[in-house]
């Protein structure tokens, strides 16, 4: 593993000197070394150093506090503060700049390589969450359906994209200026109200569908146990199912369809059969004598068949009004009339 690199603000000449060949005895590399904050800034233009060892007290228009709040803003180079004494009013602005250490003048080696290897390992580990952070949202934001995370009082701890714009953009930020849920957001959210809380209790994840507008939404609750004393979250997801009700629907509005047909049918091979056979009988009392009783046993036989084909269309009218009745009792959608009642005639 190199060695890392260091760069120096420092506008005491022999004090600056004294830190180069300290970092060099413990093996850093010293990647320059500066008098000022402006000069800190352009060096960084072109290098990019492990970390900073930044003296606060700098001669000039910028003093080291500064000099790192514009580091800590445009670079991800980790900060050490170099300090013969600090005030209270000094130290609160220092701590706005975030800094990893702060090494008190005069400093021994041991000291000043505590405080580097401390930074390092700091920045290093902060870097990694933050990584981390990135692969999650990358695979958040890979899922289409709206996801959030809500703390034990409702309070959005994480979301995704797809999330983000159903709330409003507002929310998605590193710090959330109200991250409570709006539970009246454009129709969103009223059914998870109460849900939340009970979820909360019971443990039990919860699935169930809404409607909002011309989308349908399967939502489900899931809640996720804290670690150690913290307090258990819930994950919330909305799933869109719009197009999955909508060929629910028409599959309902062709299988009814499909239904009425086959008793049209029905209809059309009765008459069709059942006047061939008047004809038969007519022609049967006229003549044929000898065969009557054949004939006529074997129209008992086709008029058994024509019987089962009622029965096939009565069993087809009961499911016909079972859909109408329950898939098609919405407001403004009224079951069709009924058709042209069938005449049971027979022979």
């Amino acid at each position: 593993m190199p060695a890392a690199s260091v760069l120096v603000v420092e506008d005491e000449l022999i004090e600056a000197e004294d830190i180069r060949q300290t970092l060099e005895t413990l093996g850093y590399v010293t990647d320059g070394i500066v008098r000022s904050g402006e000069s800190a800034l352009d060096t960084l233009k072109n290098k990019h150093p492990d970390l900073v060892l930044m003296d606060i007290h700098l001669a000039g228009t910028m003093d080291g506090i500064d000099t790192a709040e514009r580091i800590h803003a445009l670079y991800a180079i980790p900060v050490i503060f170099l300090t013969s004494y600090a005030d209270e009013v000094t130290l609160g602005r220092a701590k706005v700049t975030e800094p990893y250490g702060y090494v008190l003048k005069p400093f021994d080696e041991r000291e000043l390589h505590t405080a580097i290897e401390m930074g390092l390992y700091k920045h290093r580990m902060e870097e990694q969450v933050k990584e981390n952070e990135r692969t999650i949202r990358v695979l958040a934001n890979a899922i289409p359906d709206a996801v959030m995370l809500l703390d034990y009082n409702r309070q959005i701890i994480a979301l995704n994209d797809a999330m983000a714009r159903r709330l409003g953009y507002h929310y998605y930020s590193d710090v959330h200026p109200d991250p409570s849920v709006q539970f009246d957001q454009n129709g969103m959210f009223t059914s998870i109200e109460s849900q939340v809380e009970a979820i909360l209790r019971s443990g039990r994840p919860v699935r169930f569908e809404e409607k909002n507008g011309d989308e349908w939404f399967e939502i489900s609750l899931l809640r996720i146990s804290g670690l150690g004393e913290q307090k258990p979250c819930v994950l919330v997801q909305y799933h869109d199912i719009t197009d999955h009700k909508r060929f629910e629907d028409e599959l309902k509005k062709e299988g009814i369809t499909q239904i009425e047909k086959n008793m049209e049918k029905f209809q059309i091979l009765n008459d069709q059969i059942r006047n061939p056979l008047q004809a038969i009988m007519g022609y049967v009392n006229l003549d044929c004598v000898q065969y009557r009783e054949r004939i006529i046993n074997q129209v008992r036989q086709i008029d058994t068949i024509v019987d089962r084909l009622d029965h096939g269309w009565v069993e087809s009218e009961k499911v016909r009004r079972f859909l109408l009745r329950h898939f098609y009792d919405e407001p403004g959608i009224a079951p069709d009339p009924m058709r042209e009642e069938k005449d049971g005639r027979r022979c």
